[in-house]
């Protein structure tokens, strides 16, 4: 096990809060500086730099000001008064099943993808070409992953089986298994010092790491949700968890105590979770968008309904927050419809639709610059970039 490591923008691609030390894994897992999620966009501040497979692209701009209560969302109508210009750059194949979850390491420029196949496969961009660099056989379906600098974490198993945590350190190529889970892993998140994991059995576990045997270890499990656990999200020293029991729950990580348990307007399990400036979104099954503000206790804001070409409500089955090609936030989703839909935020101003895929997304993962990963049940993995 290696401790410290080099400054990364992280798993997901996205920036980390400025005005606090960037991440480092080793620092990160015995208590070191607070880190934010990084799907998370801080607000007044810059989010990724630029640099993406062509070297385009600029840093996010800041969210301060923005307002749902001044403009709010648009409905209805098709098409988008200022469709986002998207190329699909390349279709990765070589999955044998459901690609369930994506994490790109911006460090190590690698994509890695975990599927129900057992394997976890490994891809690269050098000078603009991607390709399959490796894999990593799991003998059991992955249904999580998250990377930062040179490690690599996964939630491995089948339901209605204990499941594990496997944690791989690529330059030293150690590994570790952490038991505990019953039943599929469906999150694997970082901060606060560290590592959070949850899934079928409803409890958050929380995990870190012993700088002395340099072995993770349980050092708590978030009890309160009675249902599968979807997603969960981390800013500072709070911890933001959404579960199959239609609930959104707020945790205080420096007491290990609930803070605020909201019962959420979705009529169908909530499928991902993600924070923008103070803002927290919910995505589900009913189709349902809603939004809701993390200063006033997840005070609802609003509720959008996704739609497909019949006008009726869309199962959303991913959902991601990413920055188009001039640095404005977008939220996107993919839908059971296979199509993936974007918005710009706060506005909610239709962005377009990415058609593509064959079958519906399971995940959605921003990729260097103004690049975004998207993979499903399909098999493939696509790479799509904003002009």
């Amino acid at each position: 096990w290696q401790r410290g490591g080099r400054k990364t923008t992280g798993c997901s691609g996205k920036g980390v809060a400025r005005g606090r030390s960037q991440l480092q894994l080793g620092s990160l897992l015995v208590g070191g500086p607070v880190v934010y999620r990084m799907s998370y966009v801080p607000r007044g501040r810059g989010g990724r730099s630029g640099g993406g497979f062509r070297g385009g692209g600029r840093g996010a701009r800041g969210g301060r000001g923005a307002s749902w209560t001044s403009v709010g969302p648009q409905t209805g109508g098709r098409g988008a008064s200022h469709n986002a210009k998207v190329n699909l750059l390349a279709t990765l194949t070589g999955h044998t099943k459901t690609v369930s979850s994506l994490a790109c390491s911006l460090k190590r420029q690698q994509l890695f993808s975990g599927s129900a196949d057992g394997s976890i496969r490994i891809w690269g961009w050098p000078d603009g070409n991607f390709g399959q660099q490796g894999a990593l056989e799991t003998g059991l379906p992955v249904n999580s992953l998250m990377v930062e600098d040179d490690w690599l974490v996964a939630g491995i198993g089948q339901t209605g089986q204990p499941n594990i945590i496997r944690i791989w350190n690529m330059e030293s190529n150690a590994t570790q298994d952490l038991p505990g889970h019953d039943g599929p892993v469906y999150v694997i998140v970082q901060g606060n010092g560290m590592l959070f994991s949850a899934g079928h059995d409803a409890g958050i576990r929380c995990w870190k790491m012993d700088p002395a045997t340099m072995q993770f270890g349980l050092v708590g499990v978030l009890q309160g949700h009675t249902a599968a656990v979807q997603n969960v999200q981390v800013a500072g020293t709070t911890l933001y968890s959404c579960a199959r029991d239609n609930t959104i729950k707020v945790w205080d990580l420096s007491t290990g105590q609930g803070v605020t348990s909201v019962t959420t307007v979705h009529t169908e399990f909530m499928m991902g979770l993600r924070l923008y400036d103070v803002y927290l979104f919910s995505a589900g099954l009913d189709g349902k968008v809603v939004v809701y503000d993390t200063t006033k206790n997840l005070q609802h804001v609003f509720t959008h309904t996704v739609t497909n070409r019949d006008r009726a409500p869309s199962p959303v089955t991913a959902v991601e927050i990413a920055t188009d090609s001039a640095g404005k936030a977008l939220l996107i989703v993919s839908c059971s419809d296979n199509a993936i839909k974007l918005w710009e935020v706060p506005n909610f101003e239709r962005r377009g639709i990415l058609l593509g895929h064959t079958q519906p997304c399971r995940a959605l993962c921003p990729g260097p610059g103004n690049s975004i990963f998207s993979a499903g049940m399909d098999q493939s993995i696509k790479v799509w970039e904003f002009e």
